[in-house]
């Protein structure tokens, strides 16, 4: 019997039982779904999700500001205030609005002689158009966004020269009223944002028409997008462009704070409606105001 051949098929089998399996290819890796997740959240230009068309949200603001009563004292809860209100995204930089002021509770009369103020304040609608974004100036540091405003209203005459601050005076007739103006926004930091929207206020009225300026302004400080703080300051004239407390003139200031929680957008401010003492306001400690906001977003 011949026993080399069978040896040596016999070692050339343990040799390549011994040798390693060739490693296996390796599956193609989808380098842009891997990375896209982490590179959207190195990204520091990436920027929030905001409304779109077709968005809207709707609720109430309610108001306790100092008013007087039917003896002409000033306090809290002599009128409270629920302004009803809605806006559409009809574009991405779009908006069509809706409110209407209805004062809730209020005295029969402001004094002993005064007005007697009504519940529904009238209605009003805005349009609020964003601009196109214009190119940084060399000498601008701070992003700016520029939108135009222009609301038509028919509401009791004189409401319209109020304030969100102002107790809901709503007395006499309905009456025809235009404000237009500019939504100025600057984006001084990350955190931090500031607002300015001055407005020309117009009304007719049964003898004489009435003309208004106001100039409210806002800082905002930004705690991630959940948390808003600011602090407000506003100017407002009385009819025919009065400065003075005496012709109803008022300087608003005050700090609010704004939590989103899902859906649900949460406001509280409080603040002095006028720093000025006149007819309107006695003394500055009789124009505290608070006011409460809740809107649902969609």
């Amino acid at each position: 019997m011949n026993v080399k051949p069978a040896l040596a098929l016999t070692l050339i089998s343990g040799v390549a039982a011994a040798q390693p399996a060739p490693p296996a290819t390796p599956a193609p890796v989808n380098v842009e779904s891997t990375l896209s997740p982490s590179k959207a959240a190195d990204d520091p230009n990436a920027k929030p999700k905001g409304p779109k068309r077709g968005d809207f949200d709707a609720g109430g603001q309610v108001r306790l500001p100092n008013g007087p009563d039917e003896e002409g004292k000033y306090a809290t809860f002599n009128w409270v205030a629920v302004d009803l209100r809605a806006k559409y995204y009809l574009l991405d930089t779009v908006t069509i609005g809706a409110n209407i002021p209805v004062a809730l509770i209020h005295p029969d009369t402001v004094g002993m002689m005064g007005p007697e103020p009504q519940m529904i304040g009238g209605m009003s609608a805005t349009l609020d158009a964003r601009l196109p974004k214009m190119p940084k100036m060399p000498f601008m540091k701070y992003d700016a966004e520029i939108g135009l405003l222009a609301t038509v209203a028919y509401m009791r005459e004189g409401a319209l020269l109020l304030s969100e601050k102002d107790f809901p005076l709503f007395a006499g007739d309905f009456k025809p009223g235009f404000v237009g103006g500019l939504t100025t926004k600057v984006k001084l930091s990350n955190l931090v944002d500031f607002s300015l929207v001055p407005t020309w206020v117009y009304q007719s009225g049964t003898t004489a028409s009435h003309q208004a300026v106001q100039l409210p302004t806002s800082l905002i400080l930004k705690l991630g997008d959940v948390v808003k703080v600011a602090a407000d300051l506003g100017i407002y004239t009385g009819d025919d462009y009065t400065f003075g407390g005496a012709g109803g003139g008022r300087i608003a200031t005050g700090a609010s704070l704004d939590v989103k929680l899902g859906k649900i957008l949460a406001h509280a401010g409080i603040g002095f409606a006028s720093l000025l003492t006149g007819p309107l306001y006695p003394t500055v400690g009789d124009s505290v105001y608070i006011d409460l906001n809740v809107k649902f977003a969609k």
